[in-house]
């Protein structure tokens, strides 16, 4: 069921950061069990620094609902070595720790998080929107395929381990026209 009835999404101020940080931890949980102990407290480790960091390039966003924050995510300019193990630039805005709170999945928070950093792409000129998951993230992936989100094999880089291969997908956005006005 989708609602995004008073829900409002904007930049995280600098105060609710450590409140995103959490939320993300929260959020990402779910797959602990897919990595080894000391994976996943380095995963945890990163998320937090990321929403901490005080120069990180990218924009801080967060979906509130009643003053409760319900998701949020970071968005990444195009930039060198976003990712550690990815020696390619993306070329375009890239979506990173997309998350919703999960009493409050279902509800169309990260479609319209989504919608808003399309907007904001968009606005830069970008041709897509791009983010990467593994396939473990089954409803992440359904929902970026449904949102008309496609693969890019050549972004794809290996995992944490020898079998996952971190997947890379974009949202044509050329057009001004993807998911601004998809139901979610």
């Amino acid at each position: 069921m989708s609602d995004e009835a008073g829900l409002l999404v904007r930049d995280a101020l600098p105060e609710e950061r450590g409140e995103a940080a959490r939320l993300s931890i929260q959020a990402y949980s779910e797959y602990q069990e897919s990595y080894d102990l000391d994976f996943w407290a380095g995963y945890k480790q990163s998320m937090q620094d990321l929403w901490l960091q005080e120069d990180l390039p990218a924009e801080r966003i967060a979906a509130f609902r009643d003053g409760r924050l319900l998701g949020c995510l970071l968005l990444y300019p195009p930039v060198d070595r976003l990712y550690e193990k990815l020696e390619a630039t993306i070329p375009y805005h890239e979506i990173r720790l997309l998350a919703v709170h999960p009493d409050a999945r279902g509800q169309g928070i990260a479609t319209r998080l989504i919608r808003e950093c399309t907007k904001r792409a968009r606005h830069s000129g970008a041709p897509f929107l791009g983010l990467h998951t593994t396939s473990q993230m089954r409803a992440a992936v359904r929902l970026y395929r449904r949102l008309g989100f496609e693969r890019a094999p050549e972004f794809d880089f290996p995992g944490s381990d020898a079998s996952t291969v971190v997947e890379a997908y974009r949202l044509p956005i050329a057009d001004g026209q993807a998911l601004l006005t998809a139901v979610p």
